[in-house]
């Protein structure tokens, strides 16, 4: 028997320029006033979050990244205790400092996936997008598009 095999990726990449602006360590109010009006991610104990800044927990959540985004913006956090370690990505822009960035599809866990926990119905409801900075320091940006 054989098998037909192909050597196409499943998600091919494009590649984008992008702003790549290095925020720094902020402490978790801070962190909350830099997502002002933007949508949020993340994954922790309760399961998968998808909401707007504004809906943000008061104490930082119990996961080790946090992924916004607004029209213009992806902003990422690496939540460390009561601060994060933040930086920006402007897709599109020339000014500041130039990144190449790989842009592909992403999907959220399966439905019935539990490596982190129930997932809301928004979160099948989106369409994401990961925008991944390679090189020495590899850092992913995520995004929801319109379906």
């Amino acid at each position: 028997m054989t098998t037909t095999s192909t050597t196409e990726p499943r998600h091919i990449a494009q590649p984008v320029r992008a702003r790549l602006e290095r925020i720094g360590r902020l402490d978790w109010p801070q962190a909350r006033s830099l997502l002002a009006g933007t949508t949020c991610a993340w994954a922790d104990l309760d399961g998968f979050h998808v909401t707007g800044a504004d809906r943000l927990p008061v104490e930082p959540p119990q996961s080790t990244h946090l992924w916004a985004w607004d029209p213009n913006c992806c902003l990422r956090l690496r939540i460390d205790g009561a601060q994060a370690l933040a930086a920006a990505l402007h897709p599109g822009q020339h000014d500041g400092e130039q990144v190449r960035v790989h842009l592909r599809p992403g999907t959220p866990w399966a439905r019935d996936d539990k490596q982190a926990g129930p997932l809301p119905a928004e979160a099948h409801a989106l369409a994401f997008e990961l925008l991944e900075l390679s090189g020495p320091a590899p850092a992913t940006f995520v995004r929801a598009v319109a379906p």
